[in-house]
């Protein structure tokens, strides 16, 4: 520094002499600043409790990664998910299905048609037979009898728990493992406040010519109908297969627990055809990408993040609203939704996550992957890629949510009268864990943060003790799950003969746009579907829809259509895969 640098006063920041120079003009402001002084410590003193509560919670409540997630997972398996997996050559089924105009029309009408039953399923729905909500849902199961004639008479079709529609081809070899085929047909509900937003009605099934426009047009119905259109086809050509082909439908994936259909179709199919007893399964999900940083992609889902809801309550002593404590039961849960918004789980990204995977197959294949994603890529890992995870976190909410557990606050209820303090006050809160995570680690992290709320206000713990309300008194924080929870799913293989079969398949049946070839790669989406039911009866478990992922718009929400392209789509490739899985001699 120099001497100039020192000598010099900064303009702002006048000397100490500066101040003395005009002490007798400022001589009179000193009682003022003094009581100043006096009431601001005054106010420390007194209410410094109350103002350092509104501070964040002490460091040491964020999470505690002990960084033992490897003792979980098998280090060779770690070691091939850090790589891009081996590509098969494309596998041509033994037919093709081109379709007529004729054909084509047929079938858009088809897939209109189920976008017009409304089989809404809702949260709270009761048994079949009892709650008039689910008449829709008959409907269709006559309506897809009535559609798909020969199918019906061809296959052995049950109905597990009224509503699960479960229809099986029997193959010429019963020591084959059958391939089976899911889809639900249940859909979000169309909120009747919300008609007067669609551009066309929710259940109208309206054909524009390029889409068709409804509540279920993308999740699920084209892969449903679909199936059916497929093997519909196949059967009308003399096809006989020699491996079981089984369609899986459930009717209630959108519910919040989803055990009604699928949660007894699966356990169903493990008593017929044992632990490990099918071949694969194939689920909705993710589709094909033509533009994956520059190089066509196929991402089907093969893992899936865990699952955990829970329902916290805070019970205070409650009373009339013009004696007020200093924090209500609102105020207190206010507490607790900060604390665990406030301290997230950590952002991370691993070879346990299917994405990490996408992308070392785009840093072999995709010729426009970002320059900084290539150099942390080769510099960073093999066990975690934290400089990595956090750019994708900055990138998007959908990237930020394949980096880490999230945590959503979702519901929140309490107060019945503005001049009554309430004595009860609930939230519902949603967790997606990470590949590297548990319930467990969920579970241990809430428990530190909310405990920590309940002992600064003078309440009674009470985390995931599976008590009742009338059991805790009138003062406590309790936590408890709500349904079951979910572990992070198994992670498909991406080698062997399945492998191979679906990959290969993949590639013959949706080539690159100008014919070159498809990279297939493991990813994962954000959220779960029915396949987390059948983790017991195959490995190899696939969520993907087979057309294009720019197809569908606005799931569960005004305006959801799907591209009737993507849905002939969908149609080919259901075609081939029944066809490759039925030849398929390689390992079981």
């Amino acid at each position: 520094m120099s001497e100039k640098s020192l000598s010099t006063p900064s303009p702002s920041l006048p000397l100490p002499a500066h101040s003395y120079a005009h002490g007798i003009k400022r001589k009179s402001q000193n009682p003022k600043i003094l009581l100043g002084v006096l009431f601001l410590l005054a106010t420390l003193f007194n209410f410094g409790p109350s103002i350092s509560s509104l501070n964040p919670l002490k460091n040491d409540l964020g999470f505690v990664d002990d960084g033992r997630w490897e003792d979980q997972f098998d280090q060779g398996d770690l070691d091939k998910w850090s790589k891009c997996p081996g590509q098969p050559k494309a596998l041509f089924p033994n037919s093709t299905w081109e379709l007529s105009e004729e054909e084509k029309k047929r079938v858009v009408d088809t897939f209109s048609k189920a976008v017009q039953i409304p089989t809404e399923s809702f949260d709270d729905n009761g048994e079949p037979n009892e709650d008039p909500r689910w008449k829709p849902f008959f409907d269709f199961q006559a309506w897809l009898e009535d559609t798909f004639p020969l199918a019906h008479t061809t296959a052995k079709i049950e109905y597990i728990n009224t509503l699960g529609i479960l229809a099986t081809f029997e193959g010429s070899d019963p020591s084959l493992k059958p391939l089976l085929l899911m889809s639900h047909y249940d859909v979000v509900p169309a909120p009747p406040s919300t008609f007067d937003r669609w551009t066309h009605p929710p259940f109208s099934g309206y054909n524009d010519g390029e889409y068709i426009w409804g509540r279920g047009a993308g999740d699920d119905k084209p892969l449903l109908v679909a199936q059916w259109v497929a093997i519909t086809n196949l059967l009308e050509k003399g096809f006989k297969p020699r491996r079981t082909i089984i369609f899986s439908h459930g009717n209630d994936e959108e519910e919040v627990f989803a055990r009604r259909g699928q949660g007894h179709i699966a356990p169903f199919l493990e008593e017929r055809y044992g632990k490990d007893g099918l071949l694969m399964v194939i689920d909705e999900g993710s589709g094909l990408i033509d533009d994956f940083y520059g190089a066509p992609f196929a991402i089907p889902g093969m893992g899936e993040k865990g699952y955990m809801d829970i329902l916290i309550s805070v019970g205070t002593a409650g009373g009339h609203s013009s004696v007020p404590p200093a924090h209500s039961g609102i105020g207190i849960m206010s507490q607790v939704v900060s604390a665990l918004e406030d301290n997230p789980f950590p952002t991370k990204l691993t070879p346990a996550s299917p994405l990490l995977t996408s992308l070392e197959c785009a840093l072999s294949h995709s010729p426009s992957l970002p320059s900084h994603y290539s150099k942390l890529l080769k510099n960073e890992g093999p066990k975690s890629f934290p400089k990595l995870a956090n750019v994708l976190a900055k990138e998007s909410l959908q990237r930020k949510a394949m980096v880490g557990t999230t945590t959503a606050v979702d519901v929140i209820n309490g107060g019945v009268k503005v001049n009554a303090l309430p004595e009860v006050v609930d939230t519902l809160i949603n967790f997606r864990i990470d590949f590297t995570e548990s319930i467990n680690s969920t579970q241990t992290h809430v428990n530190k943060l909310v405990s920590h709320i309940a002992k600064r206000n003078g309440l009674t713990y009470h985390g995931f003790e599976g008590k009742k309300k009338e059991e805790l008194g009138g003062k406590y924080i309790s936590v408890e799950l709500l349904g079951l929870p979910l572990e992070p799913a198994p992670r498909t293989p991406a080698e062997g003969g399945v492998w191979e079969l679906f990959a290969g398949t993949v590639k013959a049946v949706a080539p690159g746009p100008n014919g070159e070839e498809r990279i297939v790669t493991p990813y994962a989406s954000t959220g779960n579907t029915d396949c987390k039911m059948y983790y017991n009866l195959t490995k190899n478990v696939y969520r993907f829809m087979g057309s294009p992922a720019s197809a569908s718009f606005n799931a569960h929400t005004v305006d959801e259509k799907f591209a009737i392209e993507g849905y002939f789509q969908i149609i080919k490739w259901v075609h081939a895969i029944i066809q490759n899985s039925d030849s398929y001699a390689g390992e079981e």
